[in-house]
């Protein structure tokens, strides 16, 4: 009896190790080192881990649940230098790195349909005749952004409409793949910026196996909560800390028009904008207006959340519950990029968002 039972629990432990491996990610790469670490990743940070390189390659074991395949970022090294990382999609199955190096420098990937899709797709935007020249010119633009602002600036109209024209390829791509677990990623990440509407009508397309995935249920997602926190929708009520630990409601300003600014300490776009925030609230704190500051900082960094809030001189209300995106305000609204804000009138009601710069003044000028 003792060595059945011992029999069946080594069964049972065999088995359960099987079915938490059901994704391998073998590499192939020429030149690389043993004992390197790799690691990976969602593109959202989840599923964190890593493993060593042998001689020549690495291995990775994984499981991933069915209906969360997702964009993992596979990085050599925990710094980053050129050529160290690469990205793909992800779902079950074995997949296939091979590269002549160094490090992950043009490497290949091949495995089940979902990398099929992944090379499919970007074979086809890499020979699009309409984006002949795309590299060149991005690689101009980065050339010239720290170093001539006025030569970038003038490139801004060609790389706009390269912009538009991958978007619109990657558009036609998406609707002629309906099956396609990676038309579900594409979705989300290079047309992630499309207005809802036109998300919602091309999530509709896709086929339900197709958006059985992180990113086909993170476009859903966008679009039920775009649909409550639209514009001329009631914004919806929370409550965090403040800087002292005492509990801040959106409701407490009722009555006033409050901009909701998303921002961290951490987020230097955000800290750029915020002499903006400031020039705002002076002006027109005075007239039913105010801020109210929600930080996506992380666990760690309260103490450079409250630095940023005195060196900035951001001297409005401020919460946060420091859980970096997981922030529950910033899930409750979808709030996937800093800085981004809402302005929400005395009644409650949205009636603009991501307000910046010079928009933001003007949107203030017209409601006070």
């Amino acid at each position: 009896m003792k060595k059945t039972l011992m029999l069946l629990t080594a069964c049972f432990c065999a088995s359960l190790l099987h079915a938490q491996t059901n994704t391998t990610v073998t590499a192939s790469i020429k030149g690389l080192e043993a004992g390197k670490w790799v690691y990976y990743r969602t593109l959202s940070g989840d599923g964190k881990d890593s493993v060593q390189t042998k001689e020549g390659g690495f291995v990775i074991k994984t499981n991933i649940p069915e209906g969360e395949g997702n964009a993992y970022i596979i990085q050599i090294g925990n710094k980053y230098v050129e050529n160290c990382m690469t990205f793909l999609y992800l779902d079950k199955g074995n997949v296939t790195l091979k590269g002549d190096g160094p490090m992950m420098k043009d490497i290949k990937a091949e495995g089940p349909q979902y990398i099929k899709d992944y090379n499919a797709y970007n074979d086809f935007i890499k020979n699009a005749p309409a984006l002949k020249g795309k590299d060149e010119l991005y690689k101009k633009a980065n050339e010239l952004y720290a170093k001539d602002t006025a030569a970038f600036a003038a490139l801004q109209p060609q790389l706009e409409k390269m912009d538009s024209t991958e978007k619109a390829l990657t558009k036609q791509w998406v609707l002629s793949h309906k099956n396609s677990r990676y038309s579900a990623f594409l979705l989300s990440f290079e047309l992630g910026r499309l207005d809802f509407d036109e998300q919602e009508k091309i999530l509709n397309q896709l086929t339900a196996d197709a958006k059985n995935n992180a990113p086909g249920k993170k476009v859903a997602n966008s679009i039920r909560i775009n649909n409550l926190t639209g514009i001329g929708k009631q914004a919806m009520n929370f409550t965090q800390n403040d800087t002292l630990g005492k509990p801040v409601s959106l409701t407490d300003f009722k009555g006033k028009y409050v901009l909701v600014d998303f921002w961290a300490s951490w987020c230097k776009p955000c800290r750029a904008e915020n002499p903006n925030v400031v020039a705002a609230y002076n002006k027109y704190k005075g007239k039913n207006f105010t801020v109210l500051g929600v930080s996506l900082d992380q666990p760690t960094g309260k103490e450079k959340w409250l630095n940023a809030i005195h060196a900035d001189n951001l001297t409005w209300t401020h919460v946060s519950d420091l859980k970096y995106w997981n922030n529950a305000v910033a899930r409750q609204y979808d709030i996937n990029s800093i800085p981004a804000n809402l302005l929400i009138d005395p009644t409650g009601k949205i009636i603009a968002k991501n307000l910046h710069g010079e928009e933001l003044e003007k949107k203030l000028n017209e409601v006070l």
